[in-house]
């Protein structure tokens, strides 16, 4: 038997990046798959290549800002498979913000898609994760560790996806419900790649390949092989946790130019 047999997941954000690749490491170890996105598209075209290697999968339409498509989202998960067993909360964004920060609007933006669709998804499904004795995975990021200059939205509300994390996992511990949270430093991905708009693309790698202990960018394979573990029976005893997974940034400080 695969590791993720007769489990059933839910994964926000399972078009594109890390969590497709997330959606792609789970079906290979046997979960079944509800995935969401913005995008009809990119979710058809996830959901036929995951299926041409056997996984069951669907695709729920949803906006992380809405709670009704979030309930929507649970209950067709319930719908098409009867349990819900782990939920990846992978989908987010992030803005371009000028010298004086984000403006109201993306800090709404940011605020109300980050953090608010985390804690929607996770109110909509907590009653069944917690009937499954369950396990929650958050995407937060490495900018809600530490402060990050250019990027003061992204960072905060991912700081405050990391305490939803602790918050949850001390709330519902005693109910064998787990919720971790996965940090990722840079990742080659299009959102990082669209965080280099103002520097330019090769400006933009070196860069994050300067300010990084094992020289080189991570890829979406490497972050997804954190969540699968952090979502599956391995990490038993682990909650509450909150995993950096960044090449070492996040060990201390260090000078780019000796990493350059």
């Amino acid at each position: 038997m695969r590791g993720l047999d007769g489990r059933v997941a839910i994964v926000t954000g399972g078009t594109s990046g890390i969590g497709r690749e997330t959606a792609r490491l789970l079906g290979s170890d046997g979960a079944r798959l509800v995935i969401s996105g913005r995008s009809a598209e990119r979710g058809a075209d996830v959901v036929s290549d995951l299926r041409q290697t056997g996984v069951q999968v669907v695709f729920v339409q949803a906006d992380l800002r809405k709670a009704a498509d979030i309930e929507g989202l649970v209950a067709r998960c319930l719908e098409e498979f009867g349990s819900l067993d782990i939920l990846i909360n992978s989908g987010g964004v992030n803005v371009r913000e000028g010298l004086d920060g984000p403006s109201e609007e993306d800090w709404d933006l940011l605020f109300s898609t980050n953090v608010k669709g985390t804690w929607l998804c996770c109110r909509a499904a907590l009653p069944y994760l917690i009937k499954s004795r369950g396990a929650i995975v958050n995407l937060a990021s490495l900018a809600g560790m530490v402060g990050v200059a250019s990027s003061v939205g992204y960072a905060a509300s991912k700081a405050a996806v990391i305490n939803l994390t602790k918050s949850l996992a001390l709330a519902y511990a005693d109910q064998g419900l787990r919720v971790n949270a996965v940090c990722p430093g840079p990742v080659e991905t299009a959102m990082t790649h669209g965080s280099w708009a103002a520097v330019g693309e090769d400006s933009g790698r070196r860069l994050a390949r300067a300010m990084c202990p094992v020289r080189r960018l991570a890829t979406p394979p490497e972050i997804a092989g954190a969540v699968r573990f952090l979502a599956g029976s391995e990490a038993s005893f682990i909650t509450g946790a909150v995993l950096a997974v960044d090449g070492g940034k996040s060990a201390g400080m260090m000078l780019a130019d000796r990493y350059a």
